[in-house]
């Protein structure tokens, strides 16, 4: 990336030699297309898009919609980085620097309760509403960068997925259950799948996790928006705020999935949506949120046992690689799916009551 380095010191009105550019280590490995550029005191954060054809039907590439996006979030004061220069040919981007601790580190080398971070999630929560807010209010000047992404079959996918990773904890567990208890759980699952399936799209970032937050001193800012289009906010909200700790080694052994999602933060969320976006009760909102969140870590169980089961394919080798320890983070995943209760719905405690039923034979086995 040095042969960027001219033109944005004629940008900066600067000289190229007073230009230094520090590479950005993730965990185990070092981000090849973004860098650290310091001028001085100063410092920026210079990006190459790895993509440079068009990716949506009115022809704009990766980096001609993170610009946009970004320009528009942040002139409506949303906690985004600031774009200081681009350069279409070498799809490029100069901006703002907004530190090197993501919420996915800090998620996973805190050594306090997750409690402790109460104050700065719900400083995250409050910047989450703002940036929906102003996606809804400027719709129609994000339109040509909306990605064809299938939110509904993406659902259909993951249900069906779950699905099948119930059906299987079931049949590994050595206490088979009964027809009535197979007639709760199907009509549980049903009501579930209805409650996500029927939910109302928000348009916004397609690319969500908690890598995307970083965190400056008590500040929250989101970055990677090369990627809009129609999905739900709940979903987001649960991609945000679980930390998978990819690639990452602490002191203390290999990283693992951290939800930073208690019922109180959910509770908050479903009280904003309830005044600002839908008219309906909190507690549904509430339960939209907690079945996103069982739904996402039965699909790491589901992304964990074809993994294991065929660990030479490239994509699985991949995963386990970022992941670590399979059978921890299995066991960290079952422990979210039974202990993480995020709302009172009748429906989605009945499954996670109906799974920890199946526990102890299946992390034991």
């Amino acid at each position: 990336m040095e042969y960027l380095i001219r033109p944005i010191a004629a940008h900066l009105k600067t000289d190229a030699d007073a230009i230094k550019l520090e590479r950005i280590q993730h965990g185990m490995r070092q981000r090849h297309n973004v860098c650290r550029l310091k001028l001085g005191t100063e410092s920026y954060l210079l990006k190459q898009h790895d993509i440079t054809t068009s990716v949506v039907d009115a022809g704009y590439t990766p980096l001609r919609i993170e610009a946009a996006v970004l320009s528009v979030l942040h002139e409506n004061g949303c906690q985004v980085p600031r774009l200081i220069w681009k350069s279409d040919d070498q799809h490029a981007l100069l901006i703002e620097w907004c530190g090197e601790h993501t919420l996915d580190a800090l998620a996973q080398s805190e050594e306090k309760p997750i409690q402790h971070l109460t104050p700065l999630l719900n400083t995250i929560l409050r910047e989450l509403c703002k940036i929906e807010t102003c996606f809804t209010t400027h719709a129609a000047q994000f339109a040509p960068y909306i990605f064809r992404f299938d939110a509904h079959r993406t659902l259909r996918d993951l249900l069906e997925q779950g699905k099948k990773v119930v059906g299987y904890l079931s049949h590994l567990s050595s206490s088979p259950m009964s027809s009535a208890e197979i007639e709760t759980l199907t009509h549980a699952w049903h009501v579930f799948a209805n409650r996500l399936q029927n939910a109302p799209l928000t348009l916004g970032n397609l690319d969500n996790n908690a890598r995307n937050i970083v965190i400056r001193d008590a500040s929250a800012f989101f970055i990677d928006f090369a990627s809009i289009g129609w999905n739900w906010q709940e979903m987001r909200l649960v991609q945000l705020l679980n930390s998978i700790g990819a690639f990452l080694v602490l002191p203390s052994g290999n990283a693992n999935f951290v939800t930073l999602l208690d019922s109180e933060l959910v509770n908050t969320y479903a009280e904003w949506v309830s005044t600002h976006r839908e008219t309906c009760p909190p507690a549904e909102i509430a339960a939209r949120v907690d079945g996103h969140h069982l739904l996402f870590y039965l699909s790491v169980i589901h992304q964990l046992l074809r993994a294991t089961a065929h660990p030479e394919a490239t994509e699985n080798r991949m995963l386990l690689d970022a992941w670590g320890d399979a059978r921890a983070r299995y066991k960290s995943a079952l422990t979210h799916i039974i202990h993480t209760r995020l709302s009172d719905d009748v429906s989605t405690n009945q499954m996670r009551e109906r799974i920890a039923g199946f526990s102890t034979t299946v992390v034991e086995g």
